[in-house]
């Protein structure tokens, strides 16, 4: 860790998390004491948060403030930050899965800070590009804010009518969470896989959303092979 730690820029970026929610309801969100909370925002703190801290912070932002920003003004390296267990495990789980996919793929560099840890690009076949991101073990209070912040990604970012994205979980409820809260009006390929913690497979892959220059037929040919619990 470096011993620079931006107290004002943190205070800045955890303002522009917030939105236009209250203090007490942001802190009951990323699991914090109002109290230290309001210590972060008033600068009163010499000492960092703790990377899960920051890492709540990011995943409930209201105005897409990336870990990676929190890290750097807090004094962390980005790029030497490990991934969670739980993430790496299901990471491990969907590399098994990609063995049996029919093309040819190789496997695009992401840090761990990024939107998306793990993305496949494709040397043949319809689909270029197939991109996951680890949803995070959050409460139900913030699974909403959490949607909403990873659809806002979506919406801002520049996507291919030929790549796809699927949205990673372990947790059954979670899964059933984004299907009942499923996007309808966004042009992208977006899919929701559930991981087997414990035999590390695939349980599950839902669409939730295509694309109308691609048919549903094609992502046939783009299915992890599943091990249904």
């Amino acid at each position: 860790m470096d011993s620079h730690f931006d107290k004002e820029s943190l205070s800045l970026l955890i303002k522009r998390a917030l939105g236009n929610r209250t203090q007490k309801s942001f802190a009951e969100d990323i699991q914090l004491s109002k109290e230290h909370l309001s210590r972060l925002i008033t600068q009163k703190r010499d000492t960092p948060p703790t990377i899960d801290t920051l890492t709540k912070i990011a995943a409930n932002s209201q105005n897409t403030v990336s870990l990676a920003e929190l890290l750097t003004v807090c004094g962390y390296d980005p790029d030497t930050i490990a991934v969670p267990a739980v993430t790496k495990r299901m990471m491990d789980a969907l590399q098994l899965a990609c063995r049996d996919l029919p093309y040819a793929f190789s496997y695009l560099p992401c840090k761990n800070t990024d939107f998306y840890q793990l993305a496949l690009q494709f040397s043949d076949g319809p689909i270029r590009h197939w991109y996951f991101h680890f949803l995070s073990e959050t409460t139900f209070a913030g699974a909403d804010q959490e949607l909403s912040t990873n659809l806002l990604y979506l919406i801002s970012s520049k996507m291919e009518s030929m790549d796809k994205i699927s949205f990673v979980t372990s947790i059954p409820l979670l899964f059933q969470y984004y299907i009942e809260h499923r996007p309808y009006n966004l042009d992208l390929n977006l899919s929701l896989i559930l991981i087997n913690e414990n035999t590390l497979t695939i349980s599950k892959e839902m669409l939730l959303q295509t694309t109308p220059s691609l048919h549903t037929d094609v992502f046939d040919h783009y299915n992890l092979s599943l091990n249904p619990v």
